[in-house]
């Protein structure tokens, strides 16, 4: 009687583990929560009219709105530093324009920032008030989507 209740003590042991392990592989390796804040299309090559005109939108997955005050989305390579400021409403989108309010004609910005983003690509990193990294797009290495050509943009399909 004793060995079994040894294995069934062992055995919740192991559950336990295997959940924690679960939790913490998830939160440390997901990009960001199904209701949170991402990255979510990015016109990191600029518009027909120019090369400048770049934005970034994000999204709001949640059903509830978001403050992004005191947070920033941040290049790796320290341009652009963007400072966030106003909030994101609940499923909506945020969209960070370049330079001007005049790169999208047709959407008024939430938002301008100065720097740019490099054609050859960013590591972009999106942090809450509270210095948390939120969401992330590795182009380190190259853009994985969009055209400099056609000024196809970098939208977010995951």
């Amino acid at each position: 009687m004793h060995i079994q209740g040894g294995k069934c003590i062992l055995f919740i042991f192991i559950i336990l583990g295997f959940l924690i392990s679960e939790v913490f592989y998830l939160s440390k390796n997901s990009k960001a929560g199904i209701n949170g804040v991402i990255i979510n299309e990015i016109a990191w090559m600029g518009t027909s009219e120019s090369t400048s005109d770049e934005w970034i939108e994000l999204k709001n997955n949640s059903d509830e709105e978001i403050s992004l005050e005191s947070w920033v989305l941040l290049a790796r390579d320290g341009s652009p530093e963007i400072h966030l400021s106003g909030s994101i409403g609940a499923n909506a989108f945020f969209v960070l324009e370049r330079s001007d309010d005049n790169t999208i004609p047709e959407i008024t910005a939430d938002q301008v920032y100065t720097g740019a983003l490099g054609n050859s690509g960013e590591y972009l990193e999106l942090y809450d008030g509270a210095g948390s990294v939120i969401d992330f797009v590795d182009a380190s290495e190259a853009w994985p989507a969009g055209d400099n050509a056609t000024k196809q943009t970098m939208e977010r399909t995951d």
